[in-house]
């Protein structure tokens, strides 16, 4: 195999195949980036077995052939070439050599041929969507996931694939769901638990005309995959029932305090700062103000901010996840409905997006 590459090109394809290559790996083989050279592609993938990345870039090849390198020591190398010059890439029996003008590098590689078959399952596509709107739909949720590797349907988003996808995150604390229209192949209705690090990783590669996969194993859906332009990934679904979370939103509360979301971000973020720790920031609304207040032992602060309504309540919220919750919404204005005891429901001013956020019980309730 023998080829001349962009160094951009090169650094994108070896990055790409290692968001699915595992930190420490089953075995030395998964460790390793498969490159394979065809007509005017160079073709880079990785795998954990749960997840696969695949991404191909142009190149001028003049040699065809493939190759499994070390994807930690590849990386490293990659990164060294810092000019525009192209890289020559070439592999010679169980060496590689890659170069860009006096610098030059050799390293070893592992045998290609036994590197497993159909990492990729069985995908077919089920449908097509605009990639950042997929993308909004993954950042609106990924704040409500929960970061706990203990509870493993919590740290995914659940979607819910019919006439348009539906989603939903929870980590118990907080709850989203938000939608999205998208164009199925077929009439459907399939419900997949996705992991949220993956869906995350893929939403910073897809752009535009975007297909979906589903592979389906003993007539259930096992794994789902994402294709968009030169990136193909895909990832094991995660088995299990997701709680049913979206029946607690008919408890909401009609009464609605529109409010400026930035400052209220910023009211927040300056309050907690005299948060001690597990303490919660209060919220006290009254004559069309909310007054935030915080503190403890060493101090206190307070910040109000304007509402567009004259209803009164009372109630203190975590101000690290309150925070998550407004930082995943992108409108001007934020919808508060406090409901009591019961979750806070937050909206943004004009979209699909809905939260539910448990308030903390003060002494006196």
């Amino acid at each position: 195999m023998k080829l001349s590459i962009d160094p951009a090109d090169l650094k994108e394809a070896v990055r790409f195949a290692q968001t699915a290559i595992a930190a420490r790996p089953t075995s030395p083989i998964m460790s390793a980036v498969y490159l394979e050279a065809r007509s005017d592609q160079l073709q880079a993938s990785g795998s954990d077995y749960l997840r696969f990345s695949r991404v191909s870039v142009s190149a001028d090849i003049e040699q065809e052939g493939c190759a499994l390198l070390y994807a930690q020591m590849l990386g490293q190398v990659v990164n060294k070439f810092k000019s525009k010059k192209s890289v020559i890439v070439r592999v010679e029996s169980d060496r590689a050599y890659l170069s860009q003008g006096s610098m030059k590098f050799e390293m070893p590689i592992m045998p290609a041929d036994e590197y497993p078959k159909n990492l990729n399952g069985n995908p077919e596509e089920i449908g097509s969507i605009d990639g950042s709107d997929f993308s909004t739909l993954i950042h609106a949720l990924e704040g409500c996931a929960s970061t706990d590797e203990a509870l493993p349907v919590l740290k995914s988003i659940h979607l819910e694939l019919g006439e348009r996808i539906d989603g939903m995150a929870t980590d118990r604390y907080k709850i989203g769901t938000d939608y999205t229209d998208w164009e199925p192949s077929a009439e459907m209705k399939v419900a997949v638990t996705v992991s949220t690090d993956w869906l995350k990783t893929i939403s910073k590669t897809i752009a535009g005309h975007t297909t979906l996969q589903i592979s389906m194993d003993d007539g259930e859906a096992s794994r789902i995959g994402v294709t968009s332009g030169a990136y193909t990934s895909s990832i094991s679904l995660l088995s299990g029932d997701y709680p049913k979370v979206r029946a607690l939103f008919t408890n909401a509360s009609t009464d609605t305090h529109t409010i400026d979301r930035k400052e209220l971000i910023a009211a927040v973020d300056a309050v907690s700062v005299m948060a001690e720790r597990n303490t919660p920031v209060r919220l006290t609304a009254k004559d069309s103000m909310i007054m935030l207040d915080a503190g403890g032992s060493d101090g206190t602060s307070t910040v109000a901010v304007e509402t567009d309504s004259y209803e009164e309540f009372i109630l203190a919220v975590n101000p690290s996840f309150f925070l998550t919750v407004l930082r995943s919404i992108d409108t001007d204005q934020v919808k508060l409905s406090p409901a009591g005891p019961k979750p806070l429901t937050i909206e943004p001013g004009d979209g699909s997006s809905r939260y539910l956020l448990m308030p903390i019980r003060l002494p006196n309730q």
